[in-house]
């Protein structure tokens, strides 16, 4: 039954006393009232009133019974037995009113001197609070709980979704120069106290946890490590060389280029010195562990004398060293190439090269005034 028609019955109602049908109808106009009140809600927005916390700012809120804070202008407080639930959602949609969804933002927050335009805190008990007076950020995810794993800022593309999106991204459009380049501040920088600073994963087959590119800037490195480099598998090298930059005494670094070979090989050196015309030599036990010593080549260097040397009785663990000339002296340098144990390395394998991943254009915005085409096209990695 609807609001309206139980007043309608009430004020219907017959009463023996005249008083009865006086504070009746006392009852039917106030309900009717009330009434009028819930609908005119019901299709009007609704204008919050002050004073509703301690200090006279505005709380709004349900089921809340622990401490509050009321220092805020305005305070939405909620309880949710579901999971996911959302105390306060923020959508906006103008095309309900024939508008265009196009660029609508749903909330804005803008913070002030050191301070945050939105802060997000999951974990702690209810009213958990967190100060970052110093914070100084645009958007501040913090995650206080003790759960494994857990997130102060997660962006997602679900599954239902069929785009090429980004989860998150990250723009720098400063123009400060600073001393050299890579000064100007960055995109994202990933810092961890006793864990990794940066981790990429992923699950499609040819998909690269990790993606650094030039976009296209003569100069640039599409990666840089100051440090150590620990790579747990292959190492690919695609259209370049591998090198070493190694200090000259100019003053500067001068280029070393590795030494490639169509099969994966270990080689050691030695020298020796035959005494009555040969000589033993000893392969190093950990170069037998590494190297397949059941096959392997000794190329043989003489020095000062001419004593026609050569290779006999190689085994696993040794060869001997022997001259024509059973007086012989000589000394000599030996160099060993084996095969190595932990890898087949099929000669002149064939490799299947990954496509190149197109990078998404450079949006416009109010502080991208560098960018003089709102249409940029992509650009694959490392073209120019």
């Amino acid at each position: 039954m609807s609001d309206e028609s139980r007043a309608e019955q009430i004020a219907k109602k017959p009463d023996p006393t005249g008083a009865s049908i006086k504070r009746r109808g006392l009852l039917t106009a106030a309900w009717a009232a009330m009434v009028g009140l819930v609908a005119a809600r019901a299709t009007k927005p609704v204008q919050a009133a002050s004073g509703g916390g301690a200090d006279g700012n505005l709380v709004l809120g349900s089921n809340f019974l622990n401490n509050i804070n009321t220092a805020s202008n305005l305070t939405l407080l909620g309880t949710s037995s579901a999971n996911f639930g959302f105390d306060a959602v923020f959508d906006v949609d103008a095309a309900v009113n024939g508008g265009s969804t196009a660029n609508i933002g749903g909330m804005y927050g803008h913070g002030k001197g050191m301070g945050y335009g939105a802060m997000g805190v999951a974990g702690g008990g209810t009213g958990t609070q967190v100060s970052r007076a110093t914070l100084n950020a645009g958007v501040a995810g913090i995650n206080v709980g003790n759960v494994a794993n857990g997130m102060g800022v997660y962006g997602e593309i679900p599954a239902s979704s069929s785009i090429n999106g980004i989860a998150i991204y990250a723009l720098n459009y400063s123009t400060y120069a600073g001393p050299g380049p890579g000064a100007g501040g960055f995109g994202i920088y990933g810092l961890s106290a006793k864990g990794h600073g940066l981790v990429g994963a992923t699950a499609s087959a040819g998909g690269a946890a990790v993606v650094g590119a030039t976009n296209g800037v003569a100069g640039a490195y599409a990666g840089a490590f100051y440090g150590p480099v620990i790579i747990g598998g292959d190492l690919t090298v695609v259209g370049g060389a591998k090198s070493a930059a190694v200090p000259h005494p100019d003053g500067s670094h001068r280029r070393l280029y590795c030494v490639e070979s169509p099969e994966s090989w270990f080689e050691d050196f030695g020298s020796g010195q035959l005494d009555c015309g040969k000589a033993e030599v000893t392969i190093d036990p950990d170069f037998v562990a590494a190297a397949r010593t059941d096959e392997y080549h000794v190329f043989v260097t003489e020095y000062d004398q001419h004593s026609d040397l050569f290779v006999t009785e190689r085994t696993p663990t040794g060869f001997r060293v022997q001259s024509k000339d059973e007086t012989s002296r000589a000394a000599f340098s030996w160099r060993v190439v084996a095969k190595r144990k932990d890898i087949a390395g099929e000669r002149f394998e064939k490799v299947t090269i990954p496509s190149e991943p197109e990078l998404p254009g450079v949006p416009m915005g109010e502080t991208s005034d560098r960018v003089a085409d709102p249409a940029v096209a992509p650009r694959r990695p490392g073209r120019r």
